[in-house]
């Protein structure tokens, strides 16, 4: 474990990014933290929590996963996801907004998951879990607004004038969306794999409440930060987190029969740096995209090597 220790050490160390890295092999409990207690923004990790919340109302009775949630305007989110896109009065069942919310990171399936689980009671399942290091304060919209302002953060403005060029909306990377406290939506890397783990090994709410969680992580779409170099089919239940100046990643990466391992990476760039040149921005993101591969990488050659 030294050795692999070393070696994550310095995929880090040259990502020139601040990172935050916890490993557990959970067949062992064998552990690897590097700047695991640190609290970083969620991003779209956050989704991880959303979904234990879901299914822990799913087993008190509130909802089931086939009900329908009617798709209103002031659900609507910008960035990524296809319902924004689609007419109002759509009626997607629970199902599918918790696939789509995962496997394409739908910000619009997340507030519609959000708002009626309530974020509030999200924050205090993670508490009576015991991964009392994360917070969830505001629902995706929230977050939104406060980095870019309510009119920015305005889905209409996708709509408008489609065929003029435009101009990224200038980003609050001080304010809330952004804090390391309980104000925002955080975590450290240590609790985050321990929620992950907890997922793998059937202790969040029920082994059936778990294998159903662990079906819509491992049909993930976006593959390109820790599953980035592995051997083709290597099954990860895993989800990313993405803004400005923040990258994450979490999950359980399938590496044998015997061997899984849960790891969360959190990372923080200077994302202004590089801000008004696409190609810098392009080559920066992706060498940190590269370290989140390569350490996956040390993970699955280490285990099923």
């Amino acid at each position: 474990m030294q050795q692999l220790q070393a070696q994550i050490q310095a995929v880090m160390d040259a990502s020139g990014a601040e990172m935050g890295v916890a490993i557990l092999h959970i067949e062992s409990g064998d552990e690897i933290n590097l700047g695991a207690d640190e609290s970083y923004p969620m991003a779209s990790v956050l989704k991880i929590p959303v979904l234990c919340e879901a299914f822990h109302q799913i087993h008190a009775g509130n909802f089931t996963l086939d009900d329908r949630l009617e798709l209103t305007y002031p659900e609507k989110n910008i960035g990524s996801g296809i319902l924004t896109y689609l007419q109002d009065g759509l009626q997607p069942t629970l199902r599918d907004l918790l696939t789509v919310m995962i496997i394409i990171s739908d910000n619009t399936a997340t507030d519609m998951v959000i708002r009626r689980v309530g974020v509030a009671k999200i924050d205090r399942f993670m508490q009576e879990l015991g991964v009392g290091n994360i917070h969830m304060a505001m629902d995706i919209r929230g977050i939104f607004d406060d980095m870019l302002g309510p009119e920015a953060a305005d889905p209409a403005r996708l709509f408008m004038d489609l065929d003029k060029p435009r101009r990224a909306p200038p980003t609050n990377s001080d304010g809330r969306a952004y804090s390391r406290g309980a104000d925002n939506n955080v975590a450290t890397p240590r609790d985050m794999t321990r929620l992950c783990a907890m997922i793998y090994q059937g202790k969040v709410i029920d082994r059936t409440a778990c294998d159903g969680m662990l079906h819509i992580l491992l049909q993930q779409q976006l593959n390109q930060r820790l599953p980035r170099f592995l051997p083709y089919g290597v099954p990860f239940a895993h989800k990313t987190g993405t803004l400005a100046g923040l990258r994450n990643d979490a999950g359980v990466l399938y590496a044998s029969a015997t061997d899984h391992i849960a790891v969360t990476v959190f990372s923080r760039w200077d994302a202004k740096a590089v801000g008004n040149d696409k190609v810098a921005e392009w080559a920066r993101t992706d060498a940190i995209d590269s370290a989140f591969g390569y350490i996956g990488k040390l993970l699955y050659d280490h285990y099923a090597g």
